[in-house]
Order: structure tokens, then sequence, then C-alpha cells
């Protein structure tokens, strides 16, 4: 009977529906957990492109451990300062290896044989300033303990560019681009390449070839900026020991990271960790035992005029390779003011004063300032970077270093910076300062401008008689008498009171401050604020609720390599619209507010500068920083991008996930 019946059931397609639907449903219950255990898999499998769990290293005295932790910080565990310098060059190339790799071409005007000839005007550009040249000559006259800290370094660097891991990246990948060897005195040429991008961009006279190779250079790499870059120290009422260092290094529109923080363990000094930068002995920003200290990034450079005929011209000949193999020649004058940079007057001649021309290095005085130099040797004075910063210690006791063109000192904080726009901050930290203890996390994000909420209420009465003169002058004016003085994304008093001060400024020659009104001052701000909005409106359109700040300061990060495709002869096709296409985010904050920002009124020569490291640090505590990192590689990367300020990181306390062993060479 039970095989009759058998025999009877309907086949598959004449299944009742409800038997058919529960056969659907489990294949694709069962495709699902299929497809979600190869994502799983496909997510958590080991890098190709990972750290190896060992390395052998000729000339390391002894066994190091690096730990690389989940938030891109390293964790150095060495015997020796040599060893933990070889252990930072190796985090350097295993974290950097892209960047320090196209910064050394740079430094050392290779461009052109390798990504085209378009690049010629760059190469011609630093080798008249002679950053390979002048580091040759520094690293000959570097006393021995120097040199063998150079050496130390590039060892890790090699080692780590050797790594299959490293090779099997995108980029070498992608482009006929192989990381090369390292000679010790490569690190000195993209030192000197820090130093020249941290002098003004405005040199040079503007439609002459000099002003336009530099800005071709500042853009290929987009580190520029270094002139909104600022430090700050503030401390409790009652607990000195609690003072906080904060540090804000501007790094231009780069979206490749570019600081690499480093936390150093060693058996007989206490620990050290720094945001050091890759290719280098620089360490801008960092903390040991009972100190702590920040230099912002300058090198003072001028042109002068000098008489002619110049005395003692020393000619200088470099040799340039093309793309096609073809040779150029170019030859750099010299006198002992400088470097000539052109002949055509002739009773006088321009000359660049720079102390990158000359033949010294800073590496004595940064490792000195860590403690990775034998002994505890008399500090050295910076001489490519003009020492401007900042020095806390344990007993809560700031110090002021160098001649930083703005210091403003309040009760309990100070700040340093050179831009006009530090005093403004300051005044917002004071307000802070004085109503809790340091929490620069907090302070440091805050948008609320001391410059507008001082400037606004003074001019804001002026506006008065454009009231009922046009529904859009209106409704413009209803926005601005209710801003809060803060450039955060959703605010629209902010986009009017900035594109009015652009607009005014145009008219009176400079950024309105706290100075006496002039003459007629009440007319024009009413013209230029029917201009303001006439402007806006023809840019954003009439809907005054779309002019928004995040929108009009809108941010724009590039790669550098991957955005310069109009100069690069390589095809970047494949990766420069993806993986490494620009990151926009929306725009918030202001250069006159303790977070920083953009300026329409104000603009830098070079564009905005959105990319910047943050961190701060109280001596015996450690270091914290706050920096968006972006791996174009990594998987839903670019998806998951937050649109909210970075998270901070704390470095002393990260814990590594992954470790490489380093080891002594057999001989």
């Amino acid at each position: 009977m039970a095989g009759l019946i058998a025999q009877c059931r309907p086949p598959f397609f004449l299944a009742p529906p409800l038997a058919v639907s529960r056969r659907v449903y489990a294949a694709l219950a069962l495709a699902l957990v299929l497809a979600g255990g190869t994502l799983a898999w496909w997510v958590s499998r080991p890098s190709q492109t990972a750290p190896p769990a060992r390395q052998s290293i000729a000339g390391l005295l002894d066994t190091t451990d690096v730990g690389w932790t989940a938030r891109h910080t390293a964790v150095v565990e060495a015997s020796d300062p040599s060893d933990a310098l070889t252990a930072l060059g190796y985090v350097h190339g295993m974290q950097r290896a892209w960047t320090i790799t196209v910064w050394r071409r740079t430094a050392l005007g290779t461009l052109a044989s390798t990504f085209g000839d378009r690049l010629l005007s760059i190469d011609r550009h630093v080798r008249r300033l002679g950053l390979a040249h002048c580091a040759r000559r520094a690293y000959a006259q570097l006393p021995g303990p120097a040199r063998r800290r150079l050496q130390a370094y590039t060892r890790g660097l090699n080692a780590a560019l050797r790594a299959p891991s490293v090779r099997r990246r995108t980029p070498f990948v992608a482009l006929p681009v192989q990381p090369k060897r390292w000679q010790p005195w490569h690190p000195l040429a993209v030192e000197r390449l820090w130093a020249w991008l941290s002098t003004s961009p405005s040199l040079f006279a503007e439609q002459s070839s000099l002003h336009a190779a530099d800005r071709q250079l500042r853009r290929w790499l987009h580190l520029h900026g270094q002139a909104r870059s600022l430090a700050w120290a503030a401390r409790p009422s009652a607990d000195t020991a609690g003072t906080v260092l904060f540090a804000r290094h501007v790094l231009g529109r780069t979206a490749a990271p570019v600081l690499q923080e480093v936390l150093f363990r060693r058996p007989t000094a206490p620990p050290l960790t720094v945001a050091s930068v890759p290719g280098t002995l620089l360490f801008p920003t960092g903390a040991s035992g009972r100190r702590a200290w920040t230099y912002l990034l300058h090198s003072p450079a001028e042109v002068v005029r000098r008489a002619r005929p110049l005395s003692s011209v020393r000619r200088r000949h470099e040799r340039i390779t093309a793309h096609d193999g073809a040779e150029h020649l170019l030859t750099a004058r010299h006198v002992e003011s400088g470097l000539v940079l052109d002949t055509a007057q002739t009773d006088s001649a321009r000359v660049l004063r720079w102390p990158g021309l000359d033949a010294h290095s800073d590496v004595g005085r940064w490792t000195s300032l860590a403690g990775l130099g034998p002994g505890r040797p008399p500090p050295e004075p910076l001489r490519l970077f003009s020492g401007d910063g900042l020095a806390v210690d344990t007993s809560g006791t700031w110090t002021v270093r160098g001649q930083p063109p703005v210091v403003e000192t309040r009760d309990r904080a100070v700040l340093v910076g050179r831009s006009a726009w530090a005093a403004s901050q300051a005044r917002a930290l004071q307000a802070h300062s004085a109503a809790a203890p340091p929490a620069p996390e907090q302070w440091s994000r805050n948008d609320s401008s001391a410059w507008a909420g001082a400037t606004l209420p003074r001019m804001l009465p002026d506006l008065a008689p454009l009231s009922g003169t046009a529904p859009l002058i209106d409704e413009a004016l209803s926005y601005l008498r209710n801003w809060n003085h803060a450039y955060e994304r959703a605010s629209i008093g902010a986009v009017l009171y900035e594109e009015w001060m652009r607009a005014y400024r145009a008219e009176i020659g400079r950024v309105p401050g706290g100075e006496a009104p002039a003459y007629m001052a009440g007319p024009r701000r009413r013209r230029t604020f029917r201009d303001a909005v006439v402007s806006l409106a023809q840019k954003y359109g009439r809907d005054v609720r779309r002019w928004r700040w995040e929108r009009v300061a809108s941010e724009q990060r590039l790669f550098p390599v991957w955005s310069a495709d109009s100069l690069v002869s390589l095809d970047l096709s494949p990766f420069a619209g993806t993986r490494f296409a620009p990151l926009n985010r929306p725009g918030r904050g202001h250069a006159s507010t303790p977070a920083g920002g953009p300026s329409p009124v104000a603009p830098l020569p070079l564009g905005t500068a959105p990319a910047r490291w943050e961190g701060w640090v109280a001596p015996g505590r450690g270091l914290a920083a706050r920096r968006l990192r972006v791996d174009p590689s990594a998987f839903f990367e670019r998806s998951l991008l937050s649109r909210k300020h970075p998270v901070p990181v704390s470095v002393s306390k990260a814990s590594a996930v992954r470790t490489t062993r380093l080891v002594p060479a057999r001989q």
C-alpha cells in the first residue's frame, strides 16, 4: 500500500506550493551560509602582504621584536639603541614602503626616468636645490656615531623592502616600480625634502618658471600647509603634574598616511613614544620619561637680491636621465650666501638663502632628543629646521623652543604657532582651560570661532538697513543673526559669514579683526554682504538651506602619484579611479577654531590642507594620536570610512596582534 501511495505522488514540478517554497527557502539559506562562510574566510585569511613572523638582518646585535597593533602603530622591544633604529627602519619599510619610495625618488631627482618626462621640471628643481648633492656631503662630514645610526636605520629599512610581502603590494605590482636599496645618506636627502616642503610656498615670483616648478613639486606630493601647524600646553588649577601637551601637524591634501607612531621599550631606558617621519630620523613629536616635546616643522628660506658681480661663483653640474634614456645637463651656480636663481639682470641677481644648501644634518639632534643615540651628548641645535616648538616636563613646566611667530601665554595655558589665526585659537583655548581640567581630545574638536564671536556682533548692526529689501537677503540675515559662531557641518551662518568676510577683505585689503571701523565701513559692509549672497546663490542655488558648511568647505584628499595621471606616462586607470580615487569628506571647522580647518577668507597658497596628525601627551603617561588612516587595499575600507572625527589611538597602551622577530643574520 505504501509503495502504491509513493507511486501516486506527483512529480516535483507538480508538488504543492508550500512544499516548493520550503525547498527554495532551504536552498537559499544554504547558499547564504556558504557565501557568508566564504566571505568570512576571505576576510580573515592571512594576508600575503602582512609582515613575516621572522626576519634575519645582518649587523643586528641582538634579537629584537616588532609588534604590529590593530591601529597601525608599532611596538619595538630592543636591548640596544642601534637595534632600536634598525627596527624603526624595518617598521618604516613595512608600513610606508610605497610612500618612502616616492619620497626618495623625488628627493634624488629621478622621477622622470620612472614616471615620464612631464616630471622633468620637478627633477630639475630638486637637483638645482641640491637635495641629494648636499645630503651626500652632509653624510661624509657627520661624526662616526651619527653615520652608524643611519647605517643601522637603513639596514632595517632595506630588510623590509626586500621582503616578498612588501613587493607584492598593489603599487609595486600595478606599476613597473620596485623598491630599491637605500644608501645610508638617502634618509638625509628625504630629510632635506621635508625641510624644503616646510619653507614658504610663496618664495619665488609668480609667473616664473621656479614658482611653477615649486608648486608642481608640492602638489605632486600633496604636502603643504605646515604654517597652520600649532602646539599648546595646558595644566589644571591644582595638579601641575597633569599638564598636557598637544600638537597638530598639518600635512596638506595627502590621503596616504604620513607620520608613523612607534613605542620603544628598552630594559635600560624609560619607554619612548614618537611620531616619526618615514624614511628619516625625524621625530617631531614624542615623549620619553620625564619629558615630552613637539616641534613645528618649518625651515627658514628667503630670496634676496645681491649686487653683481658676484664673488666666488661655484658651478655644480647635474645629469638628469629622461624616460627615454636621454640625458639633460643642469648647471647650478652657488655663492657663499646661497643659490643663484637667475642672471638676467646685469647689475644684480636673485639668491636663495636656505639652510639645506649647506652640508649639515639634524640627525644628531633628533636621535639625541629621542634617546636613541650613544650616551647623553649636549643637545645639538636644529639647523635645517627653525626649532620652533614646545616642551613639557613632569613638574608641569612648559618651555617654548625657538622663536615661534605666535606665542600666546595665558593663566594656565600656552599656545605656539606660525599662523595669524593662532591668536584666535589661543583665546578659545583660554576659555576652555579656565573652566575645566585639560581635555585635549574634546578641546581639539571644538568648532567655535573666537574670531567670529568677536567680529560679527560689531559688524552685524551695519546690515540692519538691508532688512526688507529682498526675500533672499532677509532669509540670509535671519540665519546670520542666529548663528552661534561655530563652523559646524550643518551651519549656514558660517557659510554666509565666511563669504561676506571674503568679499569684505577684497574691499579693505585685510582680514577683518579688532581694528577701528574704517571710513565708510557701513556702506562697504552692506554692499559686500549683498555681493556675498548673490555669489552663493549663483554657486549653490537660491535655496539657502543648501548653503551648508560641510558642502562649501568639503575636504578632498589625494593619493600621490595616482592623482597625477596628467603627468605620469604610465597607465594608472585600473586603480586611479577605484581604490586610489580621491577621498571626499564633508568639511567642518575653520582656521580660527581649536579644531582647525579651511578659511576661504584667507586661503592657503596651495589650497585647503585637510590632512593632519594630532597627538597629545602628558610626561610619564605616553602618547595618544588621532589621524585619518585609509588603507585603499583593505576590504570595504572606502565604504566604511566614517564621516566623524577619527578615533584616537593610544600608542603607549596598544597591544600587538602580530609580531615579527628580527634576528642577527649568521655570518
